[in-house]
């Protein structure tokens, strides 16, 4: 009886490992639609916006067919990035195809490429060569741009690389953010593109409405009570991980990114294309 048991215990742990490294090779080729609707003050009309995160140079379908084929369904206003669509240490020149990607958003679309820690490191330390299909899409090296159509004025904030740092969180502050980008907008809703979201306090202090980021891929396994697992930073239960969060007057959509670089792994944690409709207060 017991060398029964032990058979039926393999058995089930096998059957385990094999399911988990199925789900794993699964969610790592496919992705999902995540759609909010948000109510925003200073909002003149409504916009929709199609925001995408952490590509890490992936590739759905050929040459991104599917991933594009999906933006084009959600009728976006706005495509934003929110960072991380390159991986900065990429030499095998998977990188063309997500620059065709970001080409064609860019000619297709009002197209927002905000500044990861990926693209600020290909900006900070490669060659002019490696550094022109950034400039040429526009990447947003804290700067602001308005779409007064909509009453809205969005921020390309770029924190250097010492606010990336792994298990030490390096905190910014308001009067950083200001430094790099200005001052909040009085007259529009103000939407940061702030890439690390462990930096939200210092994004609700420095006066953001709304901050798009990214970064932490979900938490890569999500545990049994929705929770991420770890960051890409190594910290264990991640605070922000993913989906909606609120300090204050400012609210945080987080995306749980589309791809995955160093640790190539999700599980119960499938990447995500976002659906953001921001429409005005009555």
């Amino acid at each position: 009886m017991p060398d029964v048991m032990i058979y039926i215990s393999a058995v089930i742990v096998f059957l385990l490992v094999l399911f988990c490294v199925l789900k794993i090779l699964y969610e790592n080729r496919h992705f999902k639609v995540t759609s909010y609707t948000l109510k925003c003050p200073k909002l003149k009309k409504k916009v929709t916006m199609a925001i995408l995160a952490d590509l890490h140079d992936y590739s759905y379908g050929e040459n991104n067919e599917d991933l594009m084929r999906a933006i084009d369904e959600q009728k976006p206003d706005l495509v934003v990035s929110a960072g991380d669509m390159i991986t900065a240490s990429c030499h095998d020149g998977r990188d063309v195809k997500t620059f065709d990607l970001l080409t064609r958003l860019s000619e297709k679309y009002t197209f927002v490429y905000g500044c990861g820690n990926h693209e600020d490191k290909r900006l900070r330390r490669y060659d002019e060569k490696r550094n022109e299909p950034l400039k040429r899409l526009g990447i947003m090296d804290n700067t602001c741009r308005d779409f007064d159509e909509y009453g809205i004025r969005i921020y390309g904030l770029n924190l250097e690389c010492d606010y990336f740092r792994k298990v030490v969180l390096n905190k910014t502050d308001e009067t950083h953010i200001t430094e790099l980008v200005g001052k909040p907008s009085e007259d529009h809703l103000n939407i940061l593109m702030g890439h690390n979201p462990d930096q939200m306090e210092a994004y609700a202090k420095w006066g953001a409405d709304l901050v798009l980021s990214g970064h932490i891929h979900g938490g890569m396994v999500a545990t049994p009570w929705h929770r991420g697992l770890i960051s890409p930073m190594f910290t264990p239960l991640p605070r922000y991980y993913r989906g909606i969060y609120k300090k204050g007057g400012t609210t945080m959509v987080l995306s749980a990114g589309l791809g995955n670089h160093s640790v190539h792994v999700r599980l119960f944690n499938p990447a995500e294309l976002i659906r953001l409709e921001l429409v005005p207060e009555e």
